[in-house]
């Protein structure tokens, strides 16, 4: 409670002593002096002895004297400012006994000094003269040869005198307090004159009175000097001085410098920089010619000279202005500094084997301008200028330009580019300069023919079209995917040959229309009426392609026409086809029912049966397939140099006779082998240290049984001679030259540079490899790193590169740390990877076809340190091509939208080709089918938006053999079908149905996809409501069915994941027209998929992940954790939600490295999946997008919590936030969406407890097996911080209520903060009348930390520390 408030006591005033008059300081008169004297008491004797008689003779009494002052002094003092240089004097004392003490205080206008500067007059020394010294006061204002200043005398005493203490009655004796000194003994005034004499003169002083610049052979400043600028006094007011040049192209870094009485004193320091006297850059503009023997870097206008800077005051100050004081000049000496270097000449641009760009290399190394990565070619090349009149897009649309070296460019084409050689590359001016550190010259006028290619590509044509086909169908021929184009339109011929000549004509007559269109370049894709072709008929086209440089291929492929219908199939992909025994093999039919226009009869169903065998007989192994149409054969089972001839038999289930069939020979060649040499491309090593060196990771990748041979050499890097022992003799490696160990005793090579090769044979297949060992004096630490297991890495975002390095000392290794040398790129490695043995490359980060060397260096306790490389080389993606969809308009479920992706070119085939699209113009992509051989796919797709104008995005996504990839975009419209409930639940279940029965899974999820699109309406704002909320859970409760059942017919792959989940994603964005069994079944679904997902070895894409996250979302909010619909199932899907995640979690760090780590950001659910080592375990803390929640983990958690791994072991951590509890219902979500819940298992008295949201944290193994963390330390516990909602009331003064009950059984209504609640009295309590007070405690929300019971099913357990 608040204290009453002090009472103040009076205190007796303290008694006031006489204070002298403080004097003016001298130099500054509105200032005291701080030591000013206090009045001393006086030693006189109270009684004074007198020889005066006491009585007075009666004459005229004695007259009271005057004060006054005696001083003698000259009429002038005449002072010096320099210390002891001129000093004057004067005497003063007193006429008359003063009544008390005097004090004489000198004081001055502040350029005098008096010493002392008081004096002290008593009765006993008045008239005793004190010497005052007068000295001038040295400043560092200039104010002339000499100035006036004067002595001011000033009195004061307590002018006290008590009688009969003093010789004579105090009337005798003179008060000098105020004295102004009008009678003083000489009769001069006690003011005296002062001439001080200055020894300050106002000028500028410049440190230096010339200075030096260069500038570069470019022309632009180069080397810069400065000077100092100080005043030599002190102003009084702002000094400025202008800087100016006799010369434009002469400067200083600054136009004025300004002095103040502050800082007049400090040297302010004025950089100048000089330029070559002319604005043309370069100033040689004669000497722009494109060869480099007759570049001339001097010219006339390129020479040293000297230029003045001038000075100028603005003061008011008199004694600095123009016209009372000037400053030296300083005159600039600029030369000129020539570059060492010429600046890079274009020495070739010469187009690429595959024709989709143009490599240009230089004569020199340069500073790379457009920096790491792809940029667009205008930073570097003028795209305006050409031989011929192209326009800007002459190298294509989305043309990139890209490093590969500091020499070495390339362009990579466009979509639809139109040079060819002998057309004229022009360089942009000013732009690329030499790497070297002085250069200033930059390429000008620089341009190049550009060169055919060295061996260009031919054209590869791939047939998709069928062996046979039925009577009422008609024929496609398909070779959209052929290769060789250079990413431009090729030009197409087709031709025939028939059975029977005379039948032959009208198939003529179509292919000759064909060849016509596109201007006479024809086209890859012909369709053949039926009706030409006649019963029976054999045919064999040939297709001759040639792209723009005239080079041609041919391809034959034969069709026959049956004389009954039969299903349509054909095997996408070349006929022959490659593969290799290290690679799955994909064959994928494409089949179709039918066509029965021609004949009588009809088909009774669409069930397709699929069989697939293996002709040759060579092939033992399984055939059977998930998805009908596509066999899959693993890796390792093809054997290498071997043919295989697989058949996809297809007839329709009713009558298996109605059938057909495809085939396809299949070869599998032989890959050669890669010698491999294990610890680094280069690596350092020591005189006293054994050399062992490795080739047991050369590679085979067929794994034939032959024996490796080995061969190794040495070679002395500095003369290139066979390598030597300390002994002179050659140099003997053990225990042979053709083991896969090579070893070179401690001792036996002097330092120096070796490069060690290996020669590697299995069967008729040889390969070589080499590594550079620089040897220097002592054992430094041993550092290696271990060998790539890729040809080639992708610069695509998520993908990593784990380099396995280690490092051994006598001693212990103190730091470990990767670099990338060699070029400009930064952030290669994630944080922290760098600093440790292994570290882990963001590939994104790297530069497309850009080889790449990576360091690891080591440091010991000795200060040794040792260094190993490794060197990386980056795939390119496929370039050049585009995507079109046609038409440009249709309707959802009546138009099939062909998607064609072609003219991309890559040398690392085969190509295989992704569809997916997006509703609008930008948000999350669903695949129509897997990736496939064929460029080209029919799929339907479901309406777009109103907003959007019903428009959707397709994009091809195009991989090349490493799966690296480039993507195109197209838009089309898909307008909306207006449909009853039944006809959207009938159309989309006649669909579905006939899909599965063609065994085409695809075609299943792109109906389902609309379908559920058709129920979210034409707008993303509201949901067109069909006639009931029954009728639409039920058709909900059908998709989810259809998808359990297309699933079983999937293969899983990331593309099917996507589309499934995406497809999950539709089903269930309505949560109140779920039922609760749907709901459940729901998340059982995505728990099962992303389980198989993770056993399959696929993981799970972003896409997916995406689709995961608002899926879940949507079903935490469904009746399935609705208080009002809880059953035994509900604690179960409760459980399934945290194995869903940790599935989730699992599938998103498939194959990820130590430091990785993937997120989760949907409307309810909030995720971080991290791997690390468990040695770097702890001291961090993990945080969730879109959550506020904080997990932190205490350091070395490995060992804190006990986990049973070793240090390098992979640990998973898993944190997740839930928005909503999904142990507590939302009790009133269908009404209102509030978050104000029941607790499902607790009691809750009131009904109205607040939940935070739940957060789950896992740590596991890879596998996904969650580690027990109950060993650790109570004082180094997990802590989960989690921010409240709601305002927390831990005061609980708004929790208590006072009512009163006057009557038995009377109900009070109490108006709690979190709702009313009511109370019924009982009297019983009460006093003689029944009547008390209540104290009523309100329901609050109090912060309690409870930890979940899967076992128990309930909430427990409080936290150890909150």
């Amino acid at each position: 409670e608040p204290t009453a408030e002090p009472t103040a006591e009076p205190t007796a005033e303290p008694t006031k002593l006489p204070i002298p008059m403080p004097t003016v300081a001298p130099g500054n008169p509105s200032k005291m002096p701080s030591s000013y004297p206090t009045p001393e008491p006086s030693s006189d004797p109270t009684v004074v002895p007198s020889s005066v008689p006491t009585s007075m003779p009666s004459a005229l009494p004695t007259p009271a004297p005057e004060a006054g002052v005696l001083v003698t002094t000259p009429d002038w003092h005449t002072v010096s400012e320099e210390s002891g240089k001129q000093t004057s004097s004067f005497e003063i004392s007193l006429t008359a006994e003063p009544l008390d003490t005097v004090y004489v205080n000198f004081t001055s206008l502040g350029n005098t000094a008096m010493d002392p500067a008081w004096v002290k007059f008593t009765f006993g020394n008045y008239d005793t003269p004190q010497t005052v010294t007068v000295s001038g006061i040295d400043d560092s204002i200039d104010q002339g040869p000499w100035y006036k200043d004067h002595i001011d005398v000033n009195f004061t005493s307590a002018d006290e005198c008590k009688e009969g203490t003093r010789d004579l009655p105090c009337g005798q004796y003179v008060a000098y307090n105020g004295f102004d000194g009008t009678n003083s003994a000489d009769g001069k005034s006690l003011r005296m004159d002062v001439n001080v004499t200055d020894d300050d003169t106002a000028g500028v002083q410049v440190t230096t009175t010339h200075v030096n610049t260069t500038f570069d052979n470019y022309g632009d400043a180069l080397g810069e000097d400065m000077y100092g600028i100080r005043l030599t006094s002190e102003p009084r007011y702002d000094v400025t001085l202008s800087l100016s040049t006799d010369g434009r192209f002469s400067y200083t870094d600054v136009p004025s410098v300004t002095f103040t009485a502050d800082d007049w004193y400090t040297v302010q320091y004025v950089t100048v920089t000089s330029s070559a006297a002319t604005g043309r850059r370069p100033v040689c503009q004669d000497s722009l010619t494109r060869e480099p023997a007759k570049y001339k870097q001097k010219c006339a206008e390129l020479t040293g000279r000297k230029d003045v800077i001038s000075h100028a005051f603005t003061s008011s100050d008199p004694f600095y202005t123009d016209a009372t004081n000037s400053v030296q000049d300083v005159k600039i000496y600029s030369t000129v500094f020539y570059d060492p270097v010429l600046p890079p000449f274009l020495s070739t641009a010469k187009f690429t084997t595959l024709l989709n760009g143009v490599l240009v290399t230089f004569d020199k190394d340069t500073v790379q301008p457009g920096g790491a990565g792809s940029f667009e070619c205008v930073s570097v090349l003028n795209l305006t200028v050409t031989k011929k009149t192209l326009g800007t897009d002459w190298i294509g649309d989305g043309a990139l330009c890209s490093w590969l070296s500091a020499s070495s460019l390339k362009v990579t084409f466009g979509m639809g580019p139109t040079v060819i050689p002998d057309d004229i590359l022009h360089l942009k001016d000013g732009v690329v300069q030499s790497s070297n550190a002085y250069a200033s010259l930059f390429a000008m006028n620089q341009s190049i023919t550009i060169l055919g290619p060295d061996k260009p590509t031919v054209p590869t044509v791939t047939f998709n079209a069928p062996q046979a086909i039925g009577v009422c169908d008609d024929l496609t021929l398909d070779a959209s995917a052929s290769q060789g184009s250079g990413g431009r339109d090729m030009t197409f011929n087709y031709t025939v040959k028939c059975s029977n000549a005379d039948a032959c004509a009208n198939v003529t007559a179509v292919l000759d229309e064909a060849n016509k269109v596109n201007g006479g370049t024809g086209t890859h894709t012909v369709t053949i009426p039926a009706s030409v072709i006649s019963k029976g008929l054999k045919m064999e086209f040939k297709l001759t392609a040639s792209n723009f440089l005239g080079e041609m291929t041919s391809r034959t492929t034969s069709v026959e026409k049956l004389g009954y219908p039969a299903p349509n199939v054909a095997i996408q992909g070349g006929n022959p086809r490659e593969t290799t025994y290290s690679e799955e093999l994909v064959l994928r039919a494409d089949a179709s029912l039918p066509e029965m226009k021609c004949v009588a009869d009809s088909l009774s169903n669409a069930k397709m049966t699929y069989v697939w065998t293996e002709l040759t007989g060579q092939y033992t192994g399984s055939l059977s397939t998930t998805n009908p149409r596509i066999l899959r054969i693993a890796k390792n089972q093809l054997l290498a140099t071997k043919s295989y001839e697989f058949q996809c038999f297809v007839a329709l289930t009713s009558n298996t006779e109605n059938n057909n069939t495809a085939s396809v020979v299949v070869d599998v060649t032989q890959q050669p082998v890669t010698a491999k040499i294990a610890g680094g491309k280069e690596r350092a090593s020591g005189t006293d240290q054994a050399l062992v060196l490795d080739a047991g990771d050369s590679v085979d990748p067929d794994d034939m049984s032959d024996e490796w041979s080995y061969v190794w050499s040495c070679v002395n890097k500095t003369d290139g001679t066979v390598c030597k022992d300390t002994t002179g003799g050659q140099l003997q490696i053990q225990p042979n030259t053709t083991n896969a160990l090579a070893r070179v005793p401690a001792g036996k090579l002097y330092t120096g540079t070796y490069e060690f090769s290996v020669f590697v044979k299995k069967d008729d297949r040889n390969d070589t490899t080499s590594t550079t060992v620089v040897i220097t004096a002592g054992a430094p630490p041993v550092v290696s790193i271990g060998t790539l297991s890729e040809d080639k890495y992708n610069p695509i975002a998520d993908s990593y590169l784990r380099l396995a390095g280690s490092a051994t000392s006598s001693g212990s290794i103190v730091s470990t740390e990767w670099t990338q040398v060699g070029s400009s790129v930064t952030g290669a490695f994630i944080s922290g990877s760098d600093m440790r043995a292994t570290g882990v490359v963001q590939l994104d980060a790297l530069t497309a076809g850009v080889t790449y060397t990576f360091m690891l260096t080591a440091k010991d306790t000795f200060g040794e340190s040792s260094y190993s490389t490794v060197e990386v080389v980056m795939n390119e993606a496929p370039s050049s091509g585009g995507l079109s969809i046609t038409p440009s308009h249709g309707y959802v479920f009546e138009t099939d939208f062909s998607f064609l992706s072609e003219n991309w070119v890559d040398e690392d085939l085969p190509l295989s080709y992704k569809f997916v699209y997006t509703v609008g113009y930008e948000g999350s992509w669903t695949p129509v089918a897997d990736a496939q051989a064929s460029a080209s796919y029919d799929a339907l797709l479901p309406q777009g938006l109103v907003e959007d104008n019903y428009t959707l995005t397709g994009m091809t996504v195009v991989y090349d053999y490493y799966d690296s990839y480039s993507s195109a975009t197209d838009t089309t419209r898909v307008l909306p079908v207006k449909y009853s409930t039944a006809q959207l639940a009938n159309i989309s279940a006649a669909l579905t149905t006939e899909a599965l029965e063609l065994g085409d899974p695809e075609a299943s999820m792109q109906i389902m996809g609309a379908t559920h699109k058709s129920l979210s309406g034409g707008s993303s704002d509201e949901r067109r409501k069909l006639m009931s909320s029954s009728e639409e859970a039920a058709l909900r409760t059908t998709l989810l069915a259809t998808l359990k059942e297309t699933y079983t017919v999937s293969d899983v792959t990331e593309a099917n994941v996507d589309s499934m989940m995406s497809t999950l994603d539709g089903i269930v964005n309505a949560p109140n027209d779920l039922t609760t069994a749907t709901a459940i079944d729901s998340l059982l679904f995505a728990k099962k998929l992303l389980r198989v997902s993770v056993d399959s070895e696929i993981g799970i894409s972003t896409t997916g992940t995406g689709y995961v996250g608002t899926a879940l979302s949507y079903l935490l909010l469904s009746s399935m954790f609705n208080a009002s619909d809880v059953t035994s199932a509900t604690p179960v899907s409760a459980a399934n939600v945290t194995d869903t995640l940790r599935f989730l979690s699992m599938a998103q760090l498939y194959g990820a490295y130590a430091g990785i780590e993937y997120t989760v950001s949907s409307a309810m659910i909030h995720s971080a999946s991290a791997r690390e080592e468990a040695q770097y375990l702890g001291g961090d803390s993990r945080g969730m997008p879109g959550s506020n929640v904080k997990v932190s983990f205490p350091s070395n958690f490995s060992n804190a919590a006990k986990l049973p791994v070793s240090g390098n072991t992979y640990v998973d951590m898993r944190v997740v936030t839930l928005d909503t509890d999904v142990y507590t219902a939302y009790a009133s979500y269908r009404n209102s969406g509030n978050t104000v819940a029941s607790n499902m298992y607790g009691s809750s008295t009131y009904n109205t407890d607040l939940n935070s949201a739940v957060t789950q944290v896992e740590v596991m193994d890879e596998d996904g097996n969650v580690f027990d963390v109950g060993g650790l330390d109570p004082a180094e516990p997990i802590y989960v911080t989690m921010q409240a909602t709601e305002p927390i009331d831990t005061n609980f003064s708004g929790w208590k209520m006072e009512k009163i009950c006057y009557t038995d059984g009377q109900v009070l209504e109490i108006d709690c903060p979190l709702g009313k609640q009511t109370y019924t009295c009982d009297s019983s309590l009460g006093g003689v009348d029944g009547t008390y007070f209540l104290d009523f405690t309100c329901p609050g929300v109090v912060p309690t930390c409870m930890w979940w019971s899967e076992d128990e099913g309930e909430w427990p357990t409080k936290a150890a520390a909150w």
